[in-house]
């Protein structure tokens, strides 16, 4: 084990291990340390609201201004709607924040999943060669 960045946000995850650990008393000094540094700085809540999937206000009032949106982001699979809430969270800059938020709008509107990996190149399988997208 190496010890965690500083700043780093805690997941449920990590939350229900220190639990765990806890309770057979298997926590460090290094390790307490550590727990009430995040829980002093933010970082041991910052994920609570993107895992309880609550949507924030700005993407709230983007979602209205787009009718059928939000209706479309709930039937995305939970795992979608959590790893785009958390790239709203990590956002350092009101514009990225911004930017991020119309990613996502726009992706509900056109039915597709925000922040999804797509390939760069893909193979035409009749000749076999390899196109940019």
């Amino acid at each position: 084990m190496s010890p965690r960045k500083a700043g780093s946000n805690w997941s449920r995850v990590n939350k229900d291990k220190v639990a765990r650990l806890e309770a057979h008393g298997r926590i460090s000094v290094a390790g307490r340390s550590a727990i009430e540094r995040a829980k002093a700085d933010g970082t041991w809540s910052a994920l609570d609201d993107v895992e309880n999937l609550v949507i924030p206000s700005d993407l709230k009032v983007a979602f209205d201004a787009a009718p059928g949106t939000e209706a479309t982001w709930q039937e995305f699979p939970r795992s979608v709607k959590r790893g785009a809430l958390e790239q709203l969270l990590n956002a350092k800059r009101a514009e990225t924040r911004a930017k991020r938020i119309a990613t996502v709008v726009e992706a509900a509107a056109a039915g597709e999943r925000p922040f999804e990996w797509r390939p760069r190149w893909t193979i035409r399988a009749r000749d076999r060669s390899m196109r940019r997208i």
